[in-house]
């Protein structure tokens, strides 16, 4: 069986890298990112199950990540130390986990956020 793949979009490596640890230990394929052009241009080739991500990576406010994964249907969380208000309304289909995050709720959302999909996909072809 194919693992889900998460796309982890955060300018700050050592949080990238800790999320990163935390999903592929649960059981995840994880691709990791710290700018928002570098996350849109594995994008180009590859559609993840659903995205982690904060809301400021390197390159500025990640709005057009969040289009284009919404154009895709890829389900994201929201995982930043800003106010959920203070969010531009790009952000509002996301999940919201303010940092710092127990990885036991990323691993929860994340795996909520797949598992309604994949039952619908079923469902659908059966």
């Amino acid at each position: 069986m194919k693992k889900p793949l998460v796309l982890v979009a955060d300018d700050e490596p050592m949080i990238g890298f800790d999320v990163e640890m935390t999903l592929s230990e649960a059981g995840f394929t994880v691709a990791l990112a710290f700018s928002s052009e570098e996350a849109q241009r594995w994008l180009d080739d590859n559609r993840p199950d659903v995205a982690v991500l904060d809301v400021r990576l390197k390159d500025g406010e990640c709005i057009p990540l969040v289009e284009i994964l919404i154009a895709l249907g890829v389900p994201f969380v929201v995982h930043t130390g800003s106010l959920e208000e203070d969010l531009d309304k790009a952000f509002e289909r996301g999940k919201f986990i303010s940092k710092p995050a127990d990885p036991e709720t990323i691993v929860d959302i994340v795996r909520s956020l797949i598992n309604p999909d994949a039952e619908s996909r079923s469902v659908r072809s059966g």
